[in-house]
C-alpha cells in the first residue's frame, strides 16, 4: 500500500529527552538531530505522500515547511497525555485532506530508521485495518498504524503497547530493529548507534566528542 500520511509528533527540543544523562546543550542537540532525521526519512519513503510534522519547536516547524510538510503548531507536550493529542491534531488533518489513505504516527526518536525500513514496515502494517509496532522493550510504541483516519485513537504512555492491544490493534513485531529502537535513555542510544544512525545524529554526536576532547585538551595545557 502507498498513500500513507505520516504524522510526526515532536516535543520542542528544549523539553525532549529528559531521560539521556546529558548536559541540557547535548540533550537539545541530540533531540533536535534526531527529528531532523526521522523528517528526512518520512520524506523520502517513497510509500508516503503526505506527511504532517505536530510541534510547537518554531525551528522544525519552518523546516519542515521549507520542505513540503504540512506544519501544525501545537502546544508544548509537557505530559504524556498530551501526545496523544498531538497525534489526534495530525489524524483531523489527515480527515480533511485524506480521508481515504492510510495514516501512520513516525515518532520523532527513531535515530536509526532509514526509508527503507520504513517502506518494509508500512507495507507489513498495511495487511492490518489498524496494527501497531512494539518497541524494543516490548512495552511501548514505535509506529502505530490505521487504514483509514478516523480508525486512529492513540494511546501513546505507559505500557502503550498493551493498551493498543487491548484497544483492537494488531502488534506487528517482526521488522527491522530500526523500526522498534526509539531512543529514551544512554542505552538506548547506544544501541542506536550500534544499528546505525541517520546524518544529524552522526554530526551531533560528533560535535558532542569533539567538545568533551577539546575540554579534556585544555585541562592538560600547562598553566601560563
Amino acid at each position: 500500500m502507498t498513500g500513507w500520511t505520516a504524522v510526526v509528533p515532536v516535543k520542542p527540543w528544549g523539553l525532549a529527552k529528559s531521560r539521556l544523562d546529558l548536559p541540557d546543550d547535548d540533550r537539545m542537540r541530540l533531540a533536535r538531530a534526531f527529528s531532523l532525521d526521522v523528517l528526512d526519512v518520512v520524506l523520502a519513503a517513497a510509500s508516503v505522500d503526505r506527511v504532517v510534522v505536530v510541534t510547537a519547536e518554531a525551528e522544525l516547524g519552518a523546516i519542515a515547511r521549507r520542505r513540503g510538510a504540512a506544519v501544525l503548531t501545537d502546544r508544548p507536550m509537557l505530559a504524556r497525555g498530551l501526545l496523544n493529542r498531538a497525534v489526534d491534531a495530525g489524524r483531523q488533518w489527515a480527515k480533511i485532506n485524506a480521508a481515504g489513505a492510510p495514516i501512520v504516527v513516525v515518532p520523532g526518536d527513531l535515530a536509526a530508521l532509514d526509508a527503507g525500513v520504513l517502506d518494509a514496515t508500512l507495507g507489513l502494517l498495511a495487511q492490518q485495518e489498524r496494527a501497531f509496532v512494539p518497541d524494543a522493550s516490548g512495552m511501548g510504541t514505535t509506529l502505530l498504524a490505521a487504514a483509514r483516519p478516523e480508525l486512529l485513537i492513540p494511546a501513546y504512555g505507559e505500557r502503550s503497547a498493551m493498551h493498543h492491544s487491548d484497544a483492537g490493534y494488531r502488534a506487528v513485531p517482526q521488522v527491522d530493529k530500526r523500526c522498534r529502537r526509539d531512543v529514551d535513555t544512554a542505552a538506548d542510544l547506544a544501541e542506536a548507534r550500534a544499528l546505525g544512525v541517520g546524518p544529524h545524529t552522526i554530526a551531533a554526536l560528533e560535535q558532542m566528542t569533539s567538545a568533551i576532547r577539546e575540554g579534556r585538551d585544555r585541562m592538560r595545557m600547562p598553566a601560563g
